[in-house]
């Protein structure tokens, strides 16, 4: 099959939609949309998102030393994207109007929006200085996750949850069609064991 060479490219598909919510001072709070994040460790918890350096939210991220990352569905797009499109310095309350509860985190200062269906306490473990954005890696100290996704044994339902997800080209979307069972589909191309006779 040919393939065309486009050279660098931060074109992964698809990526998580993040809502990060920080706090800006006594009561306030600032959400900012982000595409690039995602898990960056397992031992302890890490999700890393990538923040632009002249963002709004980037020196509260600092100086607060945590944050919570928000999971909203594919029925909050419109909120999703007013707050990644939408500066602080020009809606100060993105949570009003965008009919957001914000809720008391257990474990950090940053609260989380009680609407969206997961949300993540994160401590800043590390700050990474790159060329005109911090990434910053959130411990996880803390998950809530709505029982309404939650099977009989606990078990997120994945349509249940319904996460949003961004795709590159600027399309919101949902996630499709079950395809097969992770660490277990691909045991069909193992060789069997051959008993010594």
């Amino acid at each position: 099959m040919a393939k065309k060479l486009i050279g660098p490219s931060t074109r992964l598909f698809p990526m998580p939609t993040l809502l990060v919510c920080v706090k800006t001072g006594e009561n306030a709070a600032n959400i900012i949309t982000i595409a690039w994040g995602g898990i960056a460790g397992g031992s302890p918890p890490l999700i890393g998102i990538a923040v632009g350096k002249n963002h709004f939210s980037t020196p509260y991220l600092r100086k607060e030393g945590n944050f919570t990352i928000n999971i909203p569905n594919s029925r909050q797009d419109v909120e999703a994207d007013y707050c990644g499109i939408v500066s602080g310095t020009r809606d100060p309350d993105k949570a009003k109007t965008c009919g957001f509860t914000l809720a008391p985190s257990t474990k950090i200062t940053s609260p989380l929006i009680a609407e969206c269906p997961m949300n993540f306490e994160c401590k800043l473990y590390k700050e990474l200085d790159f060329k005109g954005l911090y990434l910053f890696l959130g411990e996880v100290v803390e998950t809530h996750i709505d029982e309404a996704v939650l099977d009989e044994h606990g078990r997120i339902v994945t349509e249940k949850l319904d996460p949003l997800v961004f795709l590159p080209n600027g399309e919101y979307r949902k996630i499709g069609d079950f395809v097969s069972k992770a660490f277990s589909v691909g045991r069909k191309l193992s060789k069997p064991q051959v008993s010594p006779d």
